[in-house]
């Protein structure tokens, strides 16, 4: 097992003038990427970072935030990418929950890391990853350390700790639980060096693949992108606009060779104001599509606008990364399907007694083999729950054909997919009941024509003056990650009720 961060050292040795990052104007050669990453390692080993100690990573997209991220991996620290979407309850509760040493932040995120600590700051180091000192100061009165002066200091000075096992903990990567707050899930070097290995196999990646990271890095998608960049020594492009009209243009103008993102990205794309469907990309060698189930109508739009792309349709969850791959030229043999698992992966589907499911019978998807998780950051119930049986219960329900390929039919544990997301629809509701006169709330999920799914709140009100649809937006917007601000809202004089008085979410349409 080779260590991601040391997969950056090779290919600095081998290609140091390469660019390894684009993001707008910013351009990182492997030489540089290298260079700084190993001066913020001894940074933070200087300053009493150790081996398992957690540092977070709280930004928009930008090339400084890949420098962070591989000198905490080279510290013996594990990252943790904090979703720039998180607004300050969820920073909060992500801070606390894995005992943050130290923290890299950027001018961006600074309102909202501001307004979370407001009296005192309870991460020990703090650094700005942009380029100048902030204006503001943190709340003990000290001025944060920046990337550039740790870049200019700590540039060839000392050894870094080089004695990793392949079960240390590189990174904790937060996502939502079928209640409360965000979980944290333990990802190991073993999984990214695993993971990076075998779908750069099954892609065919090569030094002169140009991959687009659409999501932030907080994603394991995103992080695939990065670390199979770095593997096979070829560009990772920060694409820090999600504009269709932007997108394209980064698409021709970086010469992108591979796409890996969810569907609701290709809708935005397909967009009619879009000039997506009326341009050529001739760099364009794969496209991979993960996180929700595509609408067929999506994807046969798509293939008539790019004829000569290679579409590679997978599965996986956080808890492990990537489950399986459909290969291009099953596409219409297997419409629909998720694909066979990724070499070293098993995939069966059992019932809840946990029995076996013959081929055709829905049950839940359990992922045994490769690129397991060891557990969630701080559950051990739920760890115990979930990892069973040397394997991940994923809660996802699915089907194997005769041929063992797979097949998702939705989810078992209440979350809502939307926008590549999963949604705890209790969060939202924790959330609707601040609001005054609102006496019951249920979010539920609705599908347009098109395929995407948002999310609906269905409320009961008391009081003589009940809350406006604006005024209900306006509050989740202020507390809430965009992706779980409901899109419409609906005010019913009551909701449909159990026989044991208890909402019924499957009677609210």
């Amino acid at each position: 097992m080779i260590p991601v961060h040391d997969l950056l050292r090779r290919s600095a040795a081998e290609r140091p003038s390469k660019e390894a990052v684009a993001c707008g104007a910013t351009r990182l050669s492997y030489s540089a990427l290298n260079d700084g990453s190993e001066a913020v390692a001894r940074f933070l080993t200087a300053h009493g970072v150790a081996r398992g100690d957690r540092v977070g990573i709280f930004t928009a997209k930008s090339a400084e935030e890949t420098i962070a991220l591989f000198g905490i991996l080279k510290s013996g620290a594990a990252f943790v990418h904090i979703n720039p979407f998180y607004r300050e309850a969820h920073l909060r509760h992500v801070i606390a929950d894995c005992g943050l040493k130290a923290i890299f932040i950027d001018d961006s995120r600074w309102r909202i890391f501001a307004a979370a600590y407001p009296e005192r700051c309870p991460v020990e180091l703090v650094v700005s990853l942009s380029a100048a000192t902030p204006s503001r100061s943190l709340p003990n009165g000290h001025t944060p350390e920046t990337l550039e002066d740790i870049c200019r200091t700590f540039a060839h000075d000392g050894e870094l700790p080089t004695t990793l096992a392949p079960d240390d903990v590189a990174a904790i990567v937060y996502t939502s639980g079928s209640t409360g707050m965000p979980k944290g899930i333990v990802v190991t070097h073993q999984i990214f060096h695993d993971a990076t290995v075998h779908s750069a196999a099954v892609l065919g990646n090569t030094s002169e693949d140009r991959l687009i990271s659409v999501t932030p890095l907080s994603f394991d998608g995103a992080l695939s992108q990065l670390f199979t960049a770095i593997l096979v020594g070829g560009t990772l492009v920060q694409q820090q606009s999600v504009l269709h009209g932007d997108v394209v243009k980064a698409l021709q103008g970086e010469r992108v060779t591979g796409v890996h993102a969810m569907p609701s990205f290709w809708r935005t794309l397909l967009h009619p104001r879009s000039p997506f469907s009326t341009q050529s990309f001739p760099s364009l060698r794969y496209v991979s599509i993960i996180g929700e189930a595509t609408p067929k109508t999506v994807l046969v739009r798509l293939r008539a606008i790019l004829p000569d792309c290679h579409f590679y349709m997978m599965y996986g969850t956080t808890e492990a990364f990537r489950s399986t791959y459909l290969p291009p030229q099953d596409l219409d043999r297997k419409e629909g399907s998720a694909g066979i698992p990724f070499p070293g992966v098993k995939i069966s589907i059992v019932r809840e007694d946990g029995t076996r499911c013959p081929p055709g019978e829905v049950g839940m998807i359990v992922h045994q083999g490769s690129f397991v998780s060891p557990g969630y950051w701080n559950h051990a119930a739920l760890t115990a729950a979930t990892f069973r049986d040397d394997g991940l219960y994923t809660g996802d329900l699915g089907r194997v054909d005769q041929d063992g390929y797979l097949y998702v039919v939705g989810r078992d544990d209440g979350l809502i997919k939307t926008m590549g997301f999963r949604v705890s629809p209790e969060e939202v509701e924790n959330c609707l009941f601040e609001i005054e006169g609102i006496s019951e709330a249920v979010v539920v999920a609705v599908t347009d024509p098109d395929g995407a799914t948002t999310l609906k709140a269905v409320l009961v009100c008391d009081g003589e003056s009940p809350p406006s649809t604006h005024d209900v937006r306006r509050h989740c917007r202020d507390r809430l990650p965009h992706y779980m601000v409901p899109t419409s809202v609906e005010f019913r004089a009551a909701l449909p009720k159990t026989t044991s008085n208890k909402i019924s979410r499957t009677a609210v349409h």
